[in-house]
């Protein structure tokens, strides 16, 4: 198991970037210490500690009872926003436009459907720069804006990925530092804003959606064209610095044994460990998790209380029957419904993102993988969601949207429970009809259908999960989380 980083470096660094990168302009204030904690799901003391290293680093300034004020930005420090910068970075930046030009137009689209544009926070700023250009603040108004559309649906992960895009989107060095950029994707800037904010008000998701892809491929080939630009006239263009897109919605809750109880979890879903056999000695499960023992004890304690498995004195660890007295028990308790929630967020972003990823995959499946995957698809009892689930991963060439899928399908991982166990054979049977008639679609050349076919895989689960939550456990607060539609 790799090493996890440390709450405190993932805080202050995520914090640091946003002040050298323009983020945050100097004269503005950091969000208060109780928005930090909710934000990075981390204590206040860890909080505190990263604000007093970036005073000590000369970067904010503290008051009594004030919010952080930032002092220095990319005009004061070592900034990272020049052409050589930008250059070692440009596979890793084109990648994260090209990647959020295909998962943003239906996330907007999906979010600001029936919503009240007018009444979120950074509305007014938006409108002005609509009017006035990059005098009115560039684009950190739209960008707030943008996030706080993403926001008001009460998914943390969408904006939560609208957030790291603006961690590696560099948008202040191409706005405000690249007249070539500028002269040619902000040739309108009074309007771009504009355009974007008079598609957001629109009815029809479907338009909305085609709209904002035709939005997003501009800036995306924008961004192409000004790297190489900036490749051309450079006389030695820089190596490339390696480096990696990250987004992991867990930080801050990633602990050690909750790896290992998903991972398992999973395992246990998929038959890998059935009804009737032991898990692993502990010693081995240490070992191949590369954990102590006390923490695999705590992983396979909380396993034995959501009912997968128990505990049999001098024999091991045996897989059973899941028990649904327990697990309703467990439905009661409040870190049990927050984890249901993140499940069905999960779902709901799986929905939304799963689509482009399969239209962009489709092409690449040779009629050897084709036969492959119809001859696996034959035994009842398989998941075939995750056989063409893992097809398609092979075939995502966008590092970004690889790393955005995997962590999506990791938090799933939880929520086996729920969307197998419960009239199991049902669910099954009908997620395997799909699969099968997406790979049927996608064997006769009709990508389209073929990413519609999955995406309805998860849009079922995510039917049948919010139901069986509201009718077995009584969790009225699910009921609202809203059924992407189809694009």
């Amino acid at each position: 198991m790799k090493p996890q980083e440390t709450k405190f470096s993932f805080v202050y660094n995520e914090i640091k970037q946003r002040i050298l990168d323009g983020y945050i302009l100097p004269g503005n204030s950091l969000p208060s210490s109780r928005a930090l904690c909710k934000q990075f799901h981390v204590s206040r003391y860890t909080i505190n500690r990263v604000l007093d290293t970036l005073r000590e680093d000369g970067l904010v300034d503290i008051q009594p009872r004030l919010a952080p004020i930032v002092v220095a930005g990319i005009d004061t420090c070592n900034s990272s926003n020049t052409v050589i910068d930008i250059l070692k970075q440009k596979e890793v930046i084109l990648q994260v436009y090209q990647t959020f030009g295909l998962i943003m137009p239906p996330l907007l689209a999906f979010a600001s459907q029936n919503c009240e544009l007018e009444f979120l926070p950074n509305y007014k700023q938006a409108m002005k720069v609509s009017r006035l250009g990059v005098s009115a603040g560039g684009w950190r108004p739209p960008s707030h804006f943008g996030e706080d559309l993403l926001k008001i649906g009460g998914n943390e992960l969408f904006s939560e990925l609208y957030s790291t895009f603006d961690l590696y989107n560099k948008l202040t060095f191409f706005t405000e530092e690249c007249p070539y950029f500028s002269e040619h994707f902000l040739q309108d800037s009074t309007s771009v804003t504009g355009v974007i904010i008079d598609i957001l008000k629109g009815k029809d998701p479907l338009l909305k959606h085609e709209q904002l892809s035709n939005v997003y491929q501009k800036l995306t080939d924008s961004i192409e064209n000004t790297l190489k630009y900036l490749s051309d006239i450079t006389p030695i263009c820089p190596a490339q610095t390696g480096l990696k897109f990250s987004w992991n919605p867990m930080r801050g809750q990633d602990y050690c044994y909750s790896k290992i109880v998903d991972d398992l979890n999973l395992k246990i879903g998929l038959g890998e460990y059935s009804v009737g056999m032991f898990l692993p000695y502990e010693k081995q499960l240490a070992s191949q998790y590369d954990v102590s023992i006390s923490t695999v004890r705590k992983a396979l304690s909380e396993l034995e209380q959501r009912g997968f498995v128990k505990t049999l004195n001098g024999k091991g660890t045996i897989v059973i029957e899941p028990d649904n007295t327990k697990s309703h028990q467990l439905a009661l308790n409040s870190g049990y419904v927050e984890k249901a929630l993140r499940y069905l967020h999960a779902l709901q972003l799986m929905v939304l993102i799963i689509h482009p990823a399969a239209l962009a995959a489709a092409p690449q499946f040779t009629t050897e993988e084709l036969d492959e995957l119809a001859d696996r698809f034959t035994s009842s009892d398989s998941i075939y969601l995750a056989d063409i689930w893992e097809s398609i991963m092979k075939h995502i060439t966008l590092e970004p949207l690889y790393v955005i899928l995997s962590e999506t399908n990791h938090l799933l991982e939880w929520g086996h429970y729920f969307a197998y166990y419960p009239v199991k054979k049902h669910i099954l049977s009908h997620l395997n009809k799909q699969v099968i008639l997406a790979l049927q679609q996608l064997r006769e050349g009709n990508a389209h259908s073929f990413a519609d076919g999955i995406a309805d895989c998860y849009r079922y689960n995510l039917i049948r999960v919010k139901k069986h939550m509201v009718e077995k456990y009584n969790l009225r607060n699910v009921a609202n989380i809203r059924v992407p539609e189809k694009y």
